[in-house]
Parts: C-alpha cells; structure tokens; sequence
C-alpha cells in the first residue's frame, strides 16, 4: 500500500478529508521518530509496540576478502504486532 492509499483509506475510516488523513499520519511519523528516542518503548494500541533496542559492537567479517572488521554499536527500532492484529490476518 502506499501513502496515498493509506491516505484514502484513512480518510474514508475516519471520515474525514484527504487532507486532513494526510496532515494526522505525517504528524503521527513525526511524533514517532522525535518520541522513540525519549522513551524506550511505545505502545500503539490495536496496531502494535515500536521499541529501542541497543545492538552491542560485534566483531564482523567482510565477505569479499574475508577480512575481520570491527561493527559499531547502535540502537536500532522493532515493531511487534499487537495480537488482535496477528489474530486478524492469521484467523
């Protein structure tokens, strides 16, 4: 599906307009990316949890040559589907 698409259907569900389904899911990325930082977990009911996880420094080897290399640390974001979700599209 892409934005437009979930655009419309937005705006349909919600019955409101194209415009206004467009300005909420914008804010709603927005609000995501500059909340998910802060806090190390967030809980979107009847959709799912986006949460942080911190991924430790690893030791890696470069598949070309065959060389170790050192991987760096770094936090990293997963989505687990809330089970009402999982339980509609695996009746």
């Amino acid at each position: 599906m892409k934005k437009s698409e979930l655009v419309a259907a937005l705006a349909y569900h919600a019955e409101s307009s194209k415009t206004e389904a467009e300005r909420f899911l914008e804010a709603f990325g927005k609000t995501i990316h500059a909340e998910i930082t802060k806090v190390v977990k967030i809980v979107v009911p009847e959709v799912g949890t986006f949460q942080l996880s911190r991924k430790e420094a690893r030791k890696g080897r470069n598949p070309q040559t065959g060389e170790e290399i050192q991987i760096a640390a770094r936090n990293n974001v997963t989505f687990k589907a809330a089970k009402s979700l999982q339980d509609k599209v695996n009746p």
